[in-house]
């Protein structure tokens, strides 16, 4: 109803807008007449233009413009002529012809409205087609501009949770533990120990400061973490270290290392009183570094990993700096154990 009542207002205000510039031609005494004349007019063909045009123009969407515009045209045209004779026999019927001849005032009336409606309706799809596309601008421009919002909050979430998860309380309280635990009995060794727990809590603090560093420089993390937990764990945790030294200038995400190592010293050798078996290897994979860490645990399937856990939390971080096909991470069976994967680009845009 209240588009029907919004069409009738727009004829209503283009006849009235004729009717005015005839009278102004033709005398004020012409007015009236033409404007209830052009009421008609308007009414029959705008209406009908109204209704079919959009139809008409979402099927031709696509089209060459070409054709587009020889369509509307030819749909324009039909309109006007049948309106016309539909209109034309209307004002007959109410006497608004005056004493002339009714099918010569419906011809005069065809030519005018065959022009008018051509035009009106011309400009009116030009207008509704811009319109469309301005619209169509705006909400791809939003959501580009929420997409970039969101990856710009996930890059702050998940730099956010990645620091979070680096250090957690319980792996401090353990470290001084165990360090403490060597003061007495060898020294020498609980010394190098509070050096390597103090290099792995600057780095931490640093780490936010860059999107990458060299392999080597996490491979010292990943060693100054795995000799603490050795001190704790004792036999319990033993650990193969195999990266060639023309892959340590690579770059990957600060603690991305660390957090491998880290879920299977957690899950695995910390769990089990026989303790666990870790590897830690890189090699290169065409362009890409592959960065592993495998142990002799039972295995989990990463894509049901919980919010919040770290390695769903590396996965984030992976592809808020490095997109989509710039990095991967995977978990798979091997050997009796589980190997993670993180798989990175050589040469990559850092995005975030």
């Amino acid at each position: 109803m209240g588009r029907m009542l919004r069409i009738v207002a727009t004829n209503t205000l283009g006849a009235a807008l004729f009717a005015l510039l005839v009278g102004l031609v033709l005398g004020r005494s012409s007015v009236v007449t033409y404007f209830l004349v052009t009421l008609v007019y308007a009414n029959v063909i705008g209406t009908a233009a109204h209704l079919l045009l959009p139809s008409v123009a979402g099927r031709l969407a696509g089209r060459a413009p070409s054709v587009f515009w020889l369509a509307i045209g030819g749909t324009l045209l039909g309109l006007a002529v049948v309106g016309s004779l539909v209109a034309g026999a209307l004002v007959a019927a109410l006497g608004l012809f005056g004493h002339g001849s009714a099918w010569a005032g419906i011809r005069m009336s065809m030519g005018i409205s065959v022009v008018l409606t051509l035009s009106a309706g011309g400009v009116i799809t030009l207008y509704e087609i811009t319109r469309k596309r301005l619209d169509e601008a705006r909400e791809s421009l939003k959501a580009r501009e929420l997409e970039a919002e969101r990856a710009q909050r996930l890059a702050s979430d998940a730099r956010l949770a990645s620091l979070e998860s680096r250090l957690h309380p319980h792996f401090l309280f353990n470290a001084i533990a165990a360090i403490a635990g060597q003061v007495r009995d060898e020294p020498e060794r609980a010394e190098r120990l509070l050096l390597e727990f103090s290099d792995l809590l600057r780095a931490s603090l640093d780490s936010t400061r860059h999107h990458t560093v060299p392999l080597g420089d996490e491979l010292g993390i990943a060693r100054a973490y795995l000799e603490i937990e050795q001190a704790r764990l004792g036999e319990r945790l033993r650990c193969k270290v195999d990266v060639p030294d023309d892959l340590l200038a690579w770059p990957v995400p600060p603690f991305a290392l660390h957090t491998l190592v880290q879920n299977s010293v957690k899950h695995v050798a910390s769990s089990r009183a026989r303790g666990a078996e870790i590897r830690v290897e890189a090699r290169r994979a065409g362009d890409r570094l592959a960065l592993s860490v495998w142990d002799d645990g039972p295995g989990f399937d990463l894509n049901a990993a919980p919010a919040g856990h770290g390695l769903e939390t590396l996965r984030s971080r992976l592809a808020v700096l490095f997109g989509p096909d710039g990095a991967a991470l995977q978990a798979a069976p091997e050997h009796g154990g589980c190997r993670v994967t993180m798989s990175l680009r050589a040469q990559t845009t850092i995005t975030g």
